[in-house]
């Protein structure tokens, strides 16, 4: 009875001392991360948003609106997972995220883009050559009066997606607040509409004639 209760008393401590031990944690597959913010170019000159009232004045000036500079905002990722067989891609990076090879296309904040195509309802913008193009929203239903993002498809909580080089990419925002694209507008260089809204004439004055003239 001794012997089995110094086997027992044996057994106890070994069972103490690996309880006390910490234990290696199980592998899991990689957790999907957030893109990197990538910091937007200083510049000295402020942007503003582009609105329906500087598009009017763009209008009542006379100029063309795919000759100004335009600008994202935000951050716009656009993703995408591939299959084995879709390793080669023609834009972007290819990411290994959660066990799956991902596609993403990044435009970076303030991208420069140009106009492509005016319509009814908004603008349709492009950041490289080719046929590639996003669309910014004006309607007095959604976005009166700045020109905000507007993807192919709207989805829950935000989620949307665009086609883009023949595909469907999701499409996430990291710099804003909900991580939503729907925050993301076009904005513009102030200096570029000061001209506009600054008309100067300049007085040459008059002088004092003598009466014979001279």
């Amino acid at each position: 009875m001794k012997k089995l209760n110094t086997v027992l008393s044996i057994l106890l401590l070994i069972a103490f001392f690996q309880a006390c031990v910490p234990k290696k944690p199980l592998y899991s597959n990689p957790q999907p991360t957030a893109s990197r913010v990538i910091e937007p170019p200083q510049t000295k000159d402020p942007y503003v948003p582009f609105t329906r009232e500087l598009f009017d004045k763009l209008s009542a000036n006379n100029i063309d609106v795919k000759l100004v500079q335009f600008y994202i905002d935000q951050q716009l990722v656009l993703s995408r997972n591939l299959n084995n067989d879709q390793v080669s891609v023609k834009n972007g990076v290819i990411k290994f995220n959660n066990g799956k090879y991902v596609n993403e296309i990044v435009f970076p904040q303030y991208t420069p883009v140009v106009v492509d195509a005016i319509e009814g309802d908004g603008l349709r913008v492009s950041a490289e050559t080719g046929s590639n193009t996003l669309k910014f929203l004006n309607s007095k239903q959604y976005s009166p009066i700045n020109y905000i993002f507007n993807p192919d498809k709207w989805g829950k909580d935000g989620a949307c997606e665009v086609n883009y080089n023949g595909n469907k990419y999701a499409v996430l925002c990291p710099t804003c607040s909900t991580n939503s694209a729907n925050e993301a507008k076009l904005v513009v260089k102030q200096s570029a509409f000061d001209n506009l809204d600054r008309q100067s004439t300049i007085i040459k004055g008059r002088t004092v004639t003598s009466p014979g003239g001279n």
